[in-house]
């Protein structure tokens, strides 16, 4: 009888402790840039909306999220304005195609994974500047990598993948893209050449470079050749510069800073 006694606290604080769940284990968290959205801030015109993975476009609108993957086609007489996690603005003038390849950014760390191909077409991109070591904002063609870190500048893509970028504030690193190097490598490779008969050999001419990097700085624009080679950058006339598309991008620039 004693000995129930002396137990019998015991057995009912097990009890009671029993009825209450036990806390779950903490899982550890890995921090990494997470995949961001961009959105519609200004649609004038119309413009559709290819989603990754699904074969009808939709209408875009103002305010429509853009995510990684997305492709969008502007109509004629029509412009789109879109804003990036980074507070970065792109515009997009009519009769433009663009993929957002990537959209990540991690604002804690400042750092950022952003990828915008122009396929066709004009664009203008106002980035702010950023801090982050492992930061990446990059405007890309079939044949070029334009990479910025904060910087006012606009390209066009023309049809035969020809291109023509100006920068209006700041630098922008321009250079070939390398993997279009190794795709003419590759053709090169699989197709042999026949081989010809005695010819008279050409003078001294200029070699095209098959890898190149430019800095180009505020008030200067290079000029991309369709095979993906480059001329120096040269300054141009802001003046002669000037027309609808110029202005209106800075009215917009004026617009947002407000």
């Amino acid at each position: 009888m004693n000995f129930i006694k002396k137990i019998l606290p015991a057995i009912l604080l097990f009890l009671l402790l029993g009825s209450y769940p036990l806390p779950a284990r903490s899982k550890a968290v890995k921090i990494k840039i997470g995949a961001g959205k961009a959105v519609v801030t200004l649609l004038e015109g119309d413009a559709l909306l290819f989603k990754k993975g699904v074969a009808k476009p939709k209408t875009l609108s103002k305010q429509s999220l853009l995510a990684q993957g997305d492709r969008v086609t502007t109509g004629t007489k029509s412009r789109v304005e879109i804003k990036l996690p980074d507070k970065s603005f792109i515009r997009f003038d009519e009769k433009t195609t663009f993929v957002l390849e990537s959209v990540a950014y991690d604002q804690k760390n400042q750092n950022k994974d952003v990828n915008i191909n122009i396929i066709l077409g004009k664009t203008w991109a106002k980035v702010p500047k950023f801090s982050g070591s492992k930061g990446r904002f990059a405007i890309t063609t079939k044949t070029s990598v334009a990479g910025v870190r904060g910087t006012d500048f606009r390209m066009n893509v023309n049809k035969d993948n020809s291109a023509v970028l100006k920068v209006y504030d700041g630098e922008v690193v321009v250079s070939k893209r390398k993997d279009t190097i190794v795709e003419k490598t590759k053709a090169t490779l699989e197709k042999p050449a026949p081989v010809a008969g005695p010819q008279p050999v050409a003078g001294p001419h200029p070699v095209s470079m098959e890898e190149w990097t430019y800095i180009v700085k505020s008030l200067q624009q290079i000029n991309i050749r369709p095979d993906g080679t480059a001329a120096k950058p040269f300054r141009f006339d802001i003046a002669r510069d000037l027309n609808d598309w110029v202005r209106w991008n800075r009215m917009r620039n004026e617009l947002i800073q407000q």
